[in-house]
């Protein structure tokens, strides 16, 4: 069986960590404005995931960058790109990182 958070970790189509920097496989190019401005690599971060095809189909601004490694991955209603020009999939959200943050500590407190 798999649990909802291992999917967060790797477990799902994409094969990949959507925690920025955790794991062999994970997002390396996120968008951060900040982060490509001053050539930092970010770590630590939840992006914010897979959405769905008709929403990512929507969105004004986003124009992918680099070659989409994902597109064997990408064939059904959602899509994930891990691209600094995505800011629907592949966003650090704070929110996300802080709830992830307070799960993983109260799961391991014990």
């Amino acid at each position: 069986m798999i649990r909802p958070a291992w999917v967060l970790f790797g477990t799902n189509p994409w094969g990949v960590s959507m925690v920025i920097g955790l794991g062999d496989t994970y997002p390396r190019t996120p968008h951060s404005v900040v982060a490509q401005q001053l050539r930092l690599q970010l770590t630590g971060g939840l992006v914010d995931g897979p959405v769905y095809r008709s929403i990512f189909g929507n969105l004004r601004g986003i124009r992918l960058l680099e070659v989409d490694e994902c597109v064997p991955f990408n064939t059904g209603f959602i899509v994930y790109h891990d691209d600094v020009g995505d800011y629907s999939t592949n966003e650090p959200i704070t929110d996300g990182t802080a709830n992830l943050a307070y799960v993983l500590a109260a799961r391991f407190a014990h």
